[in-house]
């Protein structure tokens, strides 16, 4: 079921599950400087630790690809 998400710029109509999805091909893309950024910038405490788990897992990830393919 779709269902109307307000944002700070706007509202869309679309499922959770896309917008899940969405967040994750985001957080895919961001590095570890621009993770950082995004942590000083959080509005609260509990922002900063969802955005920290978020691009810890994202960076772990990555760090498990280079290790599998022994490029380190």
């Amino acid at each position: 079921m779709r269902q109307t998400i307000y944002l700070k710029k706007g509202c869309i109509k679309v499922s959770k599950k896309e917008l899940v999805h969405e967040l994750y091909e985001i957080c895919k893309g961001i590095g570890i400087d621009e993770a950082d950024d995004l942590v000083i910038q959080a509005e609260s405490m509990e922002e900063k630790g969802f955005i920290r788990i978020l691009t810890d897992y994202v960076l772990q990830q990555r760090q498990k690809k280079v290790v599998a393919e022994k490029r380190f």
